[in-house]
């Protein structure tokens, strides 16, 4: 039982952690199906979303064919009872349940079934769980099934709610700039936290499911995945406050010395990641006149950026220097050899919410350069990126020459 119990718990680690990085809902449907079927040794899952008073089998992972892509009224469905009864169903024997639609289910290998709502208050869908012999699911795996319940609902809300402000956002930037750009980027806040909070609060259930005297090897790995996830979660804050900050903050100019600015930020990195190569080339003694918390904050940004992607070479190399001057502005230029991007897509990175790597080769939020780019708009000046994939990328930044 305890082998049983450590191989669930392992595959609900994983689901909570692969979901928590998806874009699609193709993806979440896919993974949430074949955890399920995992969770519960059924011979067969389904996922299935409410489209008004339709039952849609979005997804399925199962012995053999059931109902994937196929729509049935919600009264005839027994994940319709489920999500109107907002409650869990357990079947030994389909046959004699007068819920159950006997003639759609003759054809499949269906004797048993559970059925779990997907969110309590309103469900959204469900997850089903099928037995090709009678069976009955135990207290434990019910629960099991339910803790992933909640977490494919979070993973569906984050979607809708991303999808949503890219909309926004979108719209926003035809006809209002992008000022709204970055007021819709602010209400990207419950994005960023409902994930990463609701992680931990999944991750905690899962505690209670396996609650023993002593934090053996299995519970120990909770802990180290709450704790990971609480530090995503207090990066994502740190990054939209900063974002409000920059939208609301009254400009205080002085004479700041970027190449030190550089160097203790680059310093910080390094030692957070002392088995990494970084050959730093920084220019001394590059002054501007601008408010010292924003522009270091963008300097953040771009310095933490090219280190995460040179993560993947050898030997990182990043350069900071003066690109160009003239009477009006001066230019810096941060380069690395990074893993790049095309060039012709180097302006949608300035845009809040899109990213050219996926989470799973680099994670991050879509925010950091966007806030950068009207740190330096607020000062006056301008940022523009250019690229090369798999060899690196650059980033000139102009500000005005002066105080004024």
């Amino acid at each position: 039982m305890s082998q049983m119990r450590q191989s669930s718990s392992k595959v609900l680690t994983d689901v909570v952690e692969k979901i928590s990085l998806t874009t699609s809902l193709p993806m979440v449907t896919g993974i949430v199906a074949e955890a399920a079927r995992a969770l519960s040794g059924a011979d067969g899952a389904t996922f299935v979303l409410r489209d008004g008073d339709k039952c849609f089998y979005a997804d399925e992972d199962a012995i053999s064919p059931l109902w994937k892509g196929k729509r049935f009224p919600l009264d005839a469905c027994i994940s319709g009872w489920s999500m109107k009864h907002r409650q869990v169903v357990v079947i030994q024997d389909i046959y004699q349940d007068e819920r159950i639609p006997h003639d759609a289910y003759r054809p499949t290998f269906v004797k048993s079934l559970c059925m779990v709502p997907i969110r309590a208050e309103n469900p959204v869908g469900a997850i089903g769980n099928y037995w090709a012999n009678g069976y009955c699911p135990t207290e434990e795996e019910i629960k099991l099934l339910q803790v992933l319940a909640n977490s494919a609902a979070i993973a569906l809300e984050n979607l809708q709610l991303k999808q949503s402000v890219l909309e926004q956002s979108q719209l926003a930037e035809s006809f209002i700039g992008l000022e709204k750009n970055f007021v819709n980027a602010i209400h990207t806040l419950a994005h960023d936290l409902k994930n990463p909070l609701s992680t931990m609060l999944l991750f905690a259930e899962l505690l209670q499911v396996n609650l023993m005297d002593r934090l053996d090897e299995r519970l120990n790995g909770y802990i180290n995945s709450i704790l990971r996830t609480g530090q995503q979660a207090n990066t994502q804050i740190k990054k939209m406050l900063s974002m409000y900050s920059v939208v609301n903050k009254n400009l205080e100019k002085e004479k700041v010395n970027l190449s030190l600015i550089f160097q203790e930020i680059s310093e910080q990195l390094q030692a957070a990641q002392p088995s990494r190569k970084v050959e730093l080339e920084i220019e001394p003694d590059l002054t501007t006149y601008a408010d010292p918390a924003l522009i270091r904050l963008a300097l953040e940004n771009l310095i933490s950026n090219a280190f995460k992607y040179t993560s993947k070479k050898e030997i990182a190399r990043i350069q900071f220097k003066k690109f160009d001057e003239n009477t009006i502005s001066s230019t810096f230029l941060i380069e690395d050899n990074g893993d790049g991007f095309d060039s012709a897509l180097g302006q949608n990175l300035f845009r809040p919410l899109v990213r050219l790597h996926e989470d799973t080769e680099f994670p991050g939020t879509g925010l950091g350069l966007a806030s950068v780019a009207r740190i330096l708009e607020l000062h006056g000046g301008a940022i523009r990126a250019e690229g090369q994939k798999s060899i690196g990328a650059k980033f000139y930044l102009s500000l005005p020459i002066g105080s004024a």
